[in-house]
């Protein structure tokens, strides 16, 4: 008697080809059932938002910082490519849209949504201080939020997460710039 050895190929050739010709792929069928809603996509306690935080600032930093050895700058030290060059000397709030577009990317999200924050409304300015601490520095969130001034020691948690929440429901990489309405188009003739 034979053991089972699985299904044949040309049966997982004709189970791949029903599968094809199907409009969804389940992964994308679930995702239509879940409710997207905000309240879904937020975070649900201070371990899950310090580690998604830290995770979106890690991405953003290049992870080559030079061409190369056999590419040298002018003063004979390695080259940086562009990428490490944009994140050190950049501008935390820039983009690659052209002078008329409407909207671009950030290149780096993270930076910009601290950079709005840190000049921002005093609340938004104790949260971006908050964030940083955790994300840059490497503290703990009760500890950054001490460090940002919040008092008494029980609630520093609890603005800790506060803080977290509000940094990455303003996160996007979407960088939208209003049309500037010039004088010369609302002369009168």
């Amino acid at each position: 008697m034979k053991s089972y050895r699985g299904i044949s190929d040309s049966q997982a050739n004709a189970e791949a080809l029903a599968r094809r010709s199907a409009p969804y792929t389940a992964a994308s069928d679930a995702s239509f059932r879940i409710k997207w809603g905000g309240q879904h996509r937020e975070v649900d306690n201070l371990g899950d938002a310090v580690r998604v935080v830290r995770r979106a600032f890690a991405d953003e930093i290049p992870e080559k910082m030079h061409d190369g050895l056999s590419y040298l700058a002018d003063d004979g030290t390695p080259r940086m490519n562009a990428r490490a060059v944009g994140y050190i000397f950049g501008e935390p709030d820039s983009d690659d849209a052209g002078p008329d577009d409407l909207m671009g990317y950030h290149f780096t999200p993270v930076r910009a949504q601290l950079y709005r924050m840190a000049h921002g409304q005093p609340t938004e300015r104790v949260y971006a201080t908050i964030v940083a601490k955790i994300t840059v520095g490497g503290q703990g969130p009760r500890e950054a939020a001490l460090a940002a001034g919040v008092l008494p020691e029980a609630i520093a948690k609890g603005v800790a997460l506060m803080a977290l929440r509000a940094f990455l429901r303003g996160l996007t990489d979407i960088k939208l710039h209003p049309p500037r309405i010039r004088e010369a188009d609302n002369a009168v003739a």
